[in-house]
C-alpha cells in the first residue's frame, strides 16, 4: 500500500475517534553488501525492512504504535494501540507536532543520486579490490578483506496539521582491509571511500599497514600530538552526545547553560551540515518535519547552540534545530546531528607536524565504548601511531594509553589541517581533518 493510501485510511479513522493531534511516519530501507576473505567471496547480502508508526496526543501524553504490515486491519489497529499506550505513559513532556510546514524552507538536496548496484556488481567490485590488495605487496596475507555496500532509505511523514513530506536517499561505500605479515610481526591497514569519491584504497590500506610493522614503545610523559582524521572522527562520535540538548536538560551533558561561553580553542569550529556535499544521506527535513539547515554548534571556540527537537526546544525555551531522528520506523524520536563536522583550517598535515616538532602522530585509538564517559568527558584509551622527530614521521609505536578529558582536549587544540575526511556514510556522518593537540598525558613504558 502506498503512503498516501495509508495516510488517508488512518487519518480518516483517527478523526472519527476524536483525535486532533497525530502523525504517521514511514521508513523503508534496502541494503546490499558483499565482502571477501582468503581470495573468495565471503558473503553477499540483500535485505529490505520498513514499516510505519502512528503517534497521537491523548490527555497531554503521546502514544505510539508501529507495524510492518500494510494490511488494512493492522494499519487501523495502530490507532487503538497508540491511544492505549498514551494512557500508560507517565512522562511530563508536552506533546508537540510540527505546525510550520507551510512556511518552512525545505532546501533541495545536493547529493548525487546513486543507483543501487546489483549483487553481481558488488561481487565483482569486492573480488577485484581484494586481488588488487594482494598485488600491492608480497607481505599481504590471510585476514585481508574487501567490502562494498549500498543503502537506499525512503522516508514519508504526514501529520494532522497539514504536514506531508517524502524523500529518498542512497549511499554507496567500498573499503579495503589489508593484513601484512613479516616474520612474527603483523599489522593492519584500512581505507574507505563513500559514494563516488573513488580512490586507490588498496594502496592506501597496504601503505598504512606497512607503516605499522615492528612498532616500538614510548615512555610515559606529556606529548604534543597530531591526530589522524579517522581518530578525530572517533572522538567526535564518542562525545557527540554532549551537544544534545535533551542530554543537557537531563544532566547528561556538562554543556547545559553554556551557550555563549568559550569551550574550545579559537581554531575549533564544529558545525552540523545536513547538506555537506559528500553526505549522501542528505535529508531536507528531520523526523518531525522541521526543515534541516546548517548550524554552527561551536564557532571559533564559542558554544553557539546545542541540538534540539521540538519537544526539547519547548522545554528549554529554544527553537528546534531540525535534529530529530528515528533510527528505524519503530524507534521513538531522539536527537542527533546529521553531519557533524570539525571544519578544516589552513595548514597541511605536513605543516602541522613541522610546527609540532617532536611528538606523536596518533593513528589509532581502541575501546572508546569502555574507556570513555560521554557524560563527564573523561577518557583513557589504548592507542598506536608514530613518533615524530623534528617534524618528520620517524617510527611506529604502540601499546600506549592516552588519557584526558574531552573538554580539556578541545581547549588544547593548536592547529587544524586544511583537508577534512568523511567517515562511513549513514544517517549521521562525521567529518574531520587532522588536528594538533598540545600537552597530552600518555602512559607508555
Amino acid at each position: 500500500m502506498k503512503f498516501e493510501e495509508m495516510k488517508a485510511l488512518i487519518f480518516a479513522e483517527a478523526q472519527k475517534k476524536g483525535l486532533s493531534e497525530y502523525d504517521l511516519y514511514r521508513r523503508t530501507a534496502t541494503e546490499l553488501g558483499a565482502d571477501t576473505m582468503k581470495h573468495e567471496l565471503n558473503s553477499c547480502t540483500f535485505g529490505e525492512s520498513g514499516g510505519v508508526t502512528f503517534r497521537c496526543a491523548v490527555n497531554g501524553h503521546i502514544g505510539a504504535a508501529s507495524t510492518e504490515s500494510t494490511e488494512k486491519e493492522e494499519l487501523l489497529a495502530l490507532i487503538d494501540r497508540a491511544v492505549a499506550n498514551a494512557a500508560v505513559i507517565d512522562s511530563t513532556e508536552k506533546p508537540v507536532f510540527f505546525d510550520g510546514f507551510a512556511g518552512a524552507n525545505y532546501r533541495k538536496t545536493t547529493a548525487k543520486a546513486l543507483p543501487l548496484p546489483t549483487s553481481g556488481e558488488l561481487r565483482r567490485t569486492v573480488m577485484e579490490l581484494q586481488e588488487k590488495i594482494y598485488a600491492e605487496n608480497p607481505l599481504v596475507t590471510d585476514g585481508t578483506s574487501a567490502g562494498a555496500g549500498a543503502t537506499e532509505v525512503s522516508v514519508s511523514l504526514a501529520n494532522s496539521k497539514g504536514l506531508d513530506l517524502s524523500h529518498t536517499a542512497t549511499t554507496r561505500y567500498t573499503y579495503a582491509q589489508a593484513v601484512l605479515k613479516d616474520g612474527e610481526e603483523s599489522a593492519e591497514g584500512f581505507a574507505l571511500y563513500a559514494g563516488d569519491n573513488v580512490r586507490d584504497i588498496a594502496a592506501e590500506a597496504v601503505k598504512e599497514a606497512l607503516g605499522k610493522l615492528r612498532p616500538g614503545t614510548v615512555p610515559t610523559g606529556k606529548y604534543d600530538a597530531v591526530f589522524k582524521a579517522s581518530v578525530v572522527r572517533d572522538i567526535l562520535s564518542t562525545f557527540s552526545g554532549v551537544f544534545n540538548g535533551k542530554n543537557a536538560l537531563h544532566g547528561l551533558s556538562l554543556l547545559r547553560g553554556k551557550e555563549g561561553e568559550k569551550i574550545a580553542a579559537g581554531c575549533v569550529t564544529i558545525s552540523d551540515d545536513p547538506f555537506y556535499p559528500a553526505h549522501a544521506m542528505q535529508m531536507p527535513f528531520d523526523a518531525e518535519g522541521v526543515a534541516t539547515f546548517e548550524k554552527k554548534i561551536v564557532e571559533a571556540g564559542v558554544l553557539k547552540t546545542l541540538l534540539y527537537d521540538l519537544t526539547t526546544a519547548v522545554q528549554t525555551g529554544n527553537t528546534s534545530t531540525g535534529n530529530a531522528v528515528r533510527g528505524s520506523y519503530a524507534e521513538p524520536v531522539s536527537i542527533a546531528p546529521s553531519c557533524l563536522m570539525l571544519l578544516p583550517g589552513k595548514e597541511t598535515f605536513e605543516e602541522l607536524c613541522r610546527r609540532m616538532g617532536d611528538g606523536l602522530y596518533i593513528t589509532e585509538m581502541k575501546g572508546f565504548h569502555a574507556g570513555a564517559s560521554a557524560v563527564t568527558g573523561d577518557f583513557s584509551i589504548e592507542s598506536a601511531g608514530f613518533l615524530v622527530k623534528n617534524g618528520e614521521i620517524a617510527a611506529p609505536v604502540h601499546s600506549f594509553t592516552v588519557a584526558g578529558n574531552f573538554f580539556d582536549f578541545l581547549k588544547a587544540v593548536d592547529g587544524v589541517s586544511s583537508t577534512a575526511e568523511p567517515g562511513f556514510p549513514g544517517r549521521s556522518m562525521i567529518v574531520a581533518p587532522e588536528i594538533l593537540v598540545r600537552g597530552l598525558s600518555v602512559a607508555g613504558d
